[in-house]
């Protein structure tokens, strides 16, 4: 633990810490999107009603440049604790998406009318299969990340650019609304399990003045 929070004192470590788990799960996302078959439709009504707009291609792939904004933002121990949030949160959909295996119909590549978003999509698409639906991981950690930016200045614009990413999950056409209820429900569940420790030990309201004072010191959060 302790290389780790020498690794991640500074944001160029966490940088490093960022690519390298990202890399390194992808591989277990990658495995699990080629080898498992649909078990399940999770389509509905309201699903079908979204509309496919895929100019907000951009909006969903901003995703990683929020992980970086994260990784720059949070303190060193911060960012460790932030670093095991994200672990578990990766085992827990990666369990999903083998139990509960589902495919997005996606729409025709061809019948987007721009080229240049018609390319961006047969590139995405083709690397991206449509499985590995719910819980959507890429909710479940936008989520988990907004929620510690929150405690930073202008803490309600990293919850409105995690909205809008989770939004976009639908508007491209890679996830059903119970993927995106999933992935919510994981993030706030990981994130109180992880944080909760730190959550107990804020520093307690002054006492008052008649009281004796403390010298004990509590932990940061």
């Amino acid at each position: 633990m302790q290389w780790l929070l020498w690794l991640n004192r500074h944001f160029v470590g966490r940088l490093i810490t960022t690519v390298a788990v990202i890399t390194g799960t992808f591989q277990i996302y990658w495995w699990l999107n080629g080898h498992l078959s649909p078990r399940y439709d999770f389509m509905t009504p309201l699903d079908a009603a979204i509309p496919f707009l895929p100019w907000t291609h951009a909006v969903y792939t901003s995703f990683f440049l929020l992980l970086l904004v994260a990784a720059w933002q949070l303190d060193g121990r911060e960012y460790v604790r932030m670093l095991g949030a994200v672990l578990i949160v990766n085992a827990v959909c990666y369990l999903g998406f083998a139990l509960f295996t589902a495919h997005y119909p996606r729409p025709d590549v061809e019948s987007i009318a721009s080229p240049y978003w018609r390319e961006e999509f047969r590139w995405m698409w083709g690397q991206d299969k449509p499985g590995n639906t719910f819980p959507s991981l890429h909710v479940a950690t936008t989520v988990l990340g907004a929620l510690r930016l929150r405690h930073r200045r202008g803490g309600a614009l990293w919850l409105l650019w995690a909205a809008l990413i989770c939004v976009s999950t639908l508007t491209v056409k890679q996830h059903f609304l119970v993927d995106v209820l999933g992935g919510l429900a994981v993030a706030f569940a990981v994130h109180a399990a992880v944080f909760r420790k730190a959550a107990r030990t804020q520093p307690a309201a002054p006492e008052p003045l008649s009281a004796n004072p403390t010298s004990s010191q509590e932990a940061r959060p």
